[in-house]
């Protein structure tokens, strides 16, 4: 197999696998709105009963803002501490990274190696 035949193939892979992941998160989003949007409705037909159409409402909203809230604090509380690229001291000598490489370049040539279909 030629070099060029294998990269197509990698980027065909990839390309695919990527594609697949992107319409299935497409697919979890739109049915997440549409699941908030019924359970809104929902809620506003139970609440109009009880406490009338302007105070359901603001209920909701309450609700929703109560959630951007929460959800702004757990991001937040999640950021990055600036985390110093040099924090690997295995990794932070140029000469040990090169030795690195070229141990994982070998590995890499023994695996494909192996895996080479018998012609013949």
């Amino acid at each position: 197999m030629r070099l060029d035949n294998l990269i197509a193939t990698a980027a065909d892979h990839f390309v695919g696998r990527l594609a697949r992941r992107a319409l299935i998160g497409l697919v979890m989003v739109a049915s997440a709105a549409v699941a908030l949007y019924q359970f809104t409705n929902a809620g506003n037909v139970a609440l109009s009963g009880h406490y009338g159409d302007l105070n359901a409402r603001l209920i909701i909203g309450g609700i929703y803002a109560a959630f951007a809230l929460i959800s702004l604090v757990v991001l937040w509380a999640m950021r990055s501490n600036g985390i110093k690229p040099s924090a690997t001291p295995a990794l932070s000598n140029p000469r040990e990274m090169q030795l690195v490489m070229l141990v994982e370049a070998v590995m890499l040539g023994y695996t494909l190696a192996r895996k080479r279909e018998r012609t013949g």
